[in-house]
Order: structure tokens, then C-alpha cells, then sequence
């Protein structure tokens, strides 16, 4: 039996690790109802993306040891999902940054709408850039023009999240206590976000050694470095993804937010009746004969305590 590589050690972790995810994820959908849903049915796509990368992965170290044979269809099937897994990173996020209401504003929300048609251009770059024949050049996958040009369009993406961030975060005293633990898992998750994101961009823009060999490639997706890759994507990702569901385990259920709806429509309801009921010909009576009764009655109580105290002193 030969022995377990760090590769594929990495792999069956990963395993583990995203099952529970999409479980947890599966979970929140079902929790949280379809309609607040958006950023754990992201988290869903990008666990089962996850799943199905270190599945194939494993089965193509399995059948093909590292390094021992050319770039096969398995292994650019492993860099694409690797790539793209990204793309619903980076719409879990947008959407969750959306779920702020008060400090966001309609500008802002729109913005983050945007944001997801370059997200989806990029997936279909990456997707094509990799079933290139032309990224085949040996054991390993070379990025081509068009993963560069996706690559390109997720740092763009990042930035323009970090500024719909620091921007909505500036308006954090508009926020309740559900926004405010939104916004604050969002910035915990940056600077691990930013690592995810530095790695893709060395993978995809990492010159050929020389020679133009591949052993020289450490951020290659395939062939390159097993702990960088841990280290700079995998364990950020786990991070990054394990915020977001504690985050939606903290959330009120679909059922505490109708309570809470309701309650607040029938608070809202009491304020409109007492107005209307202000407003009617019998209160405006009661009010003029409660001014009336008052007006006559005080001076009487004042003579009252007046004559009271000339009694006692004498």
C-alpha cells in the first residue's frame, strides 16, 4: 500500500471539513428561509465545488503520481474548480454585505449588485482559460490569457468590496445588533480574503522558471507547493467560510424575525388607533368637558387651601 502524501492528506481534510460545511449551510437555507438565504446558498456551491475539486484530485494522484505524467483532463478539471471556487467566496460575501439595510443604502446596494457581473465574467474565463489545450503544457497547468483576465477581474472585485465595507462600516451607528455582527465577521474575514486572493494572482501570474520548467512553479495549483497552497488558500478558506456560518448560526431564525415583524406591525397598529381615535367628534368632547370641569375646579380648590391655612394660623 503506498503511503499518504501531504497532498492527499490536505485533500481528505478538506473532505471532512466542507461536508460539515454543506451541511451547516444546508442547515442555515432551511433556518433562515429562501429569502434570506443568498449567502448560504453561495456557501452551498462553493462547499459542493470544494467536494467535487478533492475528489477528482484525489482520484487523479491516484491514478496519476504527481509529476509522472502529462497534464490530464482530471487535473485541469482540479485547477478550474480551484480557481472558480472564488466566485461564490466572493458572492457569499457581496450578499451579506446587502443584508445591511440601514447603513448600506439604495446607492450602495446596487453597487453590490453589480459587482456580480464581472464575478460571473471571470468564472467563464477561468472555465474556458482551462479546458485550453494550450494550458496543457506538461504536468502541471499553466494559466493561460483568459485565467489571467478572471484572475484580474476577482482582484478588482476585492477592491471594490473592501471599499463597500469600509464604507458601509463608517455608517455603523445606523445599524441594529444583526447588521452590526454582519459587518464585523465581514472585516474579521479580509485579511484572510486577501491572502486567497495574493495566491490566486501568484498562480496565475507566476513566470516559468528556467528552461521553462515546471518544478520552478510554487504557486501552481497542481504542481506547485503543497504548504503554500495549505497555508495561503485552503486553511483561509476554511476561516473565511467557518465565520460565515457561525455568523448565520447567531442570526434570528425565519421565525423570530416574523415574530418580531408582527409584533412590530401590531406596535405600529395600537400608535395608528390611538391617532384616529383622537381625532373623533366624542374624544374632542371629552377633552373640551375635561378642560371645562378643570377650569372649575381648581379655582374652588385653591379657595378651599386658602381658607384652610387662615384656620390653622389662627
Amino acid at each position: 500500500m503506498a503511503p499518504i502524501t501531504e497532498a492527499a492528506t490536505v485533500n481528505i481534510v478538506t473532505l471532512v471539513i466542507f461536508f460539515v460545511y454543506l451541511c451547516l449551510s444546508i442547515y442555515l437555507i432551511v433556518r433562515q428561509g429562501l429569502g434570506r438565504s443568498s449567502p448560504w446558498i453561495w456557501l452551498t456551491l462553493l462547499s459542493v465545488c470544494r467536494l467535487t475539486q478533492v475528489s477528482i484530485d484525489l482520484a487523479a494522484t491516484t491514478m496519476f503520481p504527481k509529476k509522472t505524467a502529462a497534464n490530464t483532463s482530471l487535473e485541469s478539471g482540479v485547477a478550474i474548480l480551484t480557481t472558480m471556487g472564488l466566485t461564490p467566496l466572493f458572492m457569499a460575501t457581496s450578499s451579506l454585505l446587502n443584508a445591511t439595510t440601514r447603513p448600506k443604502g439604495r446607492r450602495m446596494q446596487w453597487i453590490l449588485l453589480m459587482v456580480h457581473i464581472p464575478l460571473v465574467i471571470s468564472f467563464i474565463l477561468i472555465v474556458a482559460g482551462g479546458i485550453d489545450p494550450d494550458s496543457r503544457d506538461g504536468p502541471t497547468f499553466a494559466a493561460t490569457e483568459a485565467t489571467k483576465a478572471g484572475v484580474s477581474l476577482y482582484l478588482a472585485c476585492f477592491i471594490v468590496l473592501v471599499w463597500a465595507t469600509t464604507v458601509i462600516s463608517a455608517r455603523l451607528y445606523l445599524a441594529d445588533a444583526n447588521e452590526v455582527k454582519i459587518l464585523t465577521t465581514v472585516v474579521l474575514s479580509l485579511p484572510f480574503f486577501v491572502v486567497d486572493v495574493v495566491y490566486m494572482m501568484c498562480f496565475a501570474f507566476e513566470s516559468w522558471g528556467p528552461h521553462e520548467s515546471w518544478d520552478y512553479m510554487r504557486f501552481n495549483v497542481i504542481s506547485g507547493s503543497v504548504t503554500i497552497q495549505l497555508c495561503m488558500q485552503v486553511i483561509m478558506e476554511y476561516v473565511i467560510v467557518g465565520l460565515y456560518l457561525a455568523l448565520g448560526l447567531g442570526l434570528p431564525t425565519k421565525a423570530a424575525r416574523l415574530r418580531q415583524q408582527i409584533g412590530d406591525q401590531m406596535d405600529q397598529a395600537r400608535g395608528q388607533d390611538v391617532e384616529k381615535l383622537e381625532e373623533t367628534v366624542l374624544w374632542k368632547m371629552h377633552d373640551a368637558v375635561s378642560r371645562i370641569v378643570a377650569a372649575m375646579i381648581m379655582p374652588a380648590l385653591q379657595f378651599a387651601h386658602w381658607m384652610l391655612g387662615k384656620l390653622l394660623r389662627s
